[in-house]
């Protein structure tokens, strides 16, 4: 009974972490894309991959969230 009731909550928190670290990380990135982007330059590519590395975690996330969505609803 314990078990069936704690499951819930325990992968609400799960799911919580996950995004909280996700949107961290983008967040990190994208300091670094503007950051970057205002120095000009040589940076400039160097923000190019700091945007794609925002693409590629963002798309990370949206996979890490329909997964833990999954688990969640069954």
């Amino acid at each position: 009974m314990i078990s069936f009731l704690t499951r819930p909550i325990s992968l609400s928190v799960r799911l919580f972490a996950n995004m909280l670290a996700g949107h961290t990380m983008l967040v990190v990135f994208a300091g670094f894309v503007v950051m970057l982007g205002s120095a000009g330059g040589f940076l400039l590519p160097v923000a190019a991959v700091s945007w794609l590395m925002i693409v590629a975690i963002f798309a990370l996330e949206m996979l890490v969230a329909f997964l833990q969505a999954y688990v969640f609803a069954s």
